[in-house]
């Protein structure tokens, strides 16, 4: 049970790894830029 631990926090890890090097982009400089405001309510 111990092994499956460390073998699944060493997984976490090398996910953690391959998917800052792939989309750590868009976390960091894509959502910087805040939305833009909406005019008004809309209503149907």
């Amino acid at each position: 049970m111990f092994t499956i631990l460390i073998a699944l926090l060493d997984g976490f890890s090398r996910f953690q790894s391959w998917f800052d090097q792939r989309f750590g982009w868009f976390f960091t400089n894509g959502m910087k830029q805040g939305r833009p405001q909406r005019a008004g309510t809309f209503r149907a």
